[in-house]
């Protein structure tokens, strides 16, 4: 499995930024006012000591809100509460997530050719 990060905006659900080095494609969206949906990853990345990664991190306007993550069925859901409410999240929420490895790629050798200006034996 490959790592990456995934910025959610507050207001629409849509995926800011994605950045791995692995495969596959990653979603995001608002299902209702508070609630996420990310499909196409594998889960969180899980807390040290385990593994190292951090989870999630909201923005500093958005730092007294509560979040919850829930990963079935191959579908997160992300769920923001501010004072026991759903709450959406103001700017966004970066996620640190599992997503497929991606495939090795083979590079064919090149034939080896003569450099310009030498002259091969006879």
């Amino acid at each position: 499995m490959a790592r990456a990060a995934i910025n959610v905006l507050g207001a629409t659900g849509a995926t800011y930024d994605f950045v791995t080095a692995g495969a596959g494609v990653v979603a995001s969206s608002r299902k209702s006012t508070g609630v996420y949906q990310i499909t196409g990853c594998l889960g969180m990345v899980p807390f040290p000591p385990i593994d190292d990664g951090w989870g999630y991190t909201v923005n500093q306007i958005d730092s007294r809100a509560d979040v919850e993550i829930q990963f079935e069925d191959g579908v997160m859901t992300v769920t923001v509460t501010k004072d026991d409410k759903p709450y959406d999240l103001k700017h966004m929420i970066t996620l640190h997530i599992l997503v497929p490895d991606a495939p090795e790629l083979e590079i064919p050798q090149q034939p080896a050719t003569e450099e310009p200006g030498v002259i091969a034996d006879a």
